[in-house]
């Protein structure tokens, strides 16, 4: 199949004025468009024939289709005779155009699938943006590859990247099997609290110490809070009191405010003390996973990006 192009406008029409400033809902195939420009240049049939390849019948009814599907004659025909018309001298420098643009956009496309600064676009939980990415944009390192990160809820994540023009998702749930994928690493989940709170001078806090204080966790639709309830769970634990957010903001504010321990995996802020949380297994982690199309264009530019975070992740001691 070769590709169409297709232009905006009204309908074509004989009578119209001029009949090519508009080719609304014309399919116009590129390859017949070169077609074409070769019978223009060569002024015949059957030497075009010869030259794009094509037998000369089959060349001759493609040109006819051309001008069936444009609404108007692109050659003057008399016996032993073939010129361009009016209409076909006005059309030979669109069609230059449309094969231009086309040989253009293989070109690029080729030419960023080769590389390793494709700019990019990526999806990722609210605090995976805050917390990871816009520190990396910040250092300069992403240089131009990583473009934009679009905050989206962690169980949201890849079907957003399914459906929308995103090249790479990162999430703490594990990519649908139909993309790639790479391991980020894990991320501590801690337990932040204010200047003054029990714990706030402490180095780590026990998980059986943990489930003593009233908690502010988030919402199931988050990985933090699933590892939460796992780790109690393993543990035969059952907290005193569990209250949930859908914004780690609003967890690290309240705590700020209101002395409460918030579990997340945000950035500290207000003012706050992150300490990490031990379990039987060790300290509380979520995982991060990268996902990928498995035939996106730019996948050398995505695995550079991801060994960029993988190394900064690695400088923060994360």
């Amino acid at each position: 199949m070769f590709p169409r192009v297709f232009v905006p406008g009204p309908m074509l029409s004989n009578t119209c004025p001029d009949p090519f400033r508009y080719l609304g809902g014309i399919g116009v195939e590129l390859r017949v468009v070169r077609y074409f420009l070769a019978v223009a240049r060569e002024g015949s049939v059957t030497a075009a024939a010869r030259t794009v390849r094509v037998a000369q019948p089959s060349l001759s009814r493609q040109l006819r289709a051309l001008e069936t599907e444009l609404g108007v004659a692109l050659f003057s025909r008399s016996p032993g005779s073939l010129t361009l018309s009016a209409a076909g001298t006005r059309f030979v420098p669109i069609a230059q155009d449309l094969v231009r643009r086309a040989e253009e956009a293989g070109a690029v496309m080729a030419a960023i699938g080769r590389t390793e600064d494709t700019p990019l676009t990526l999806v990722a939980p609210p605090s995976t943006v805050d917390s990871l990415l816009a520190p990396f944009m910040a250092t300069g390192k992403a240089g131009p590859v990583l473009r934009d990160a679009f905050p989206v809820p962690p169980d949201q994540v890849f079907d957003r990247l399914l459906h929308s023009s995103a090249d790479l998702g990162i999430s703490t749930s594990p990519p649908p099997a139909q993309l790639e994928t790479a391991a980020l690493g894990r991320v501590l989940v801690s337990a932040q609290v204010r200047p003054g709170h029990r714990w706030y001078e402490a180095e780590t806090i026990p998980l059986a110490e943990l489930a003593t204080e009233p908690l502010l966790v988030m919402n199931r639709s988050n990985a933090a809070r699933l590892v939460v309830d796992e780790a109690f769970h393993r543990a035969g634990l059952v907290p005193s009191e569990l209250n949930e957010t859908g914004s780690p903001s609003v967890a690290q504010a309240r705590a700020a405010g209101r002395g409460e321990v918030c579990l997340v995996t945000d950035l500290v802020r207000f003012g706050l003390r992150s300490i990490p949380i031990e379990t039987p297994d060790g300290p509380l982690t979520v995982p991060l996973y990268a996902g990928w199309r498995l035939d996106h264009y730019a996948r050398p530019s995505i695995l550079a990006l991801i060994e960029g975070l993988r190394e900064f992740r690695g400088a923060l001691g994360e």
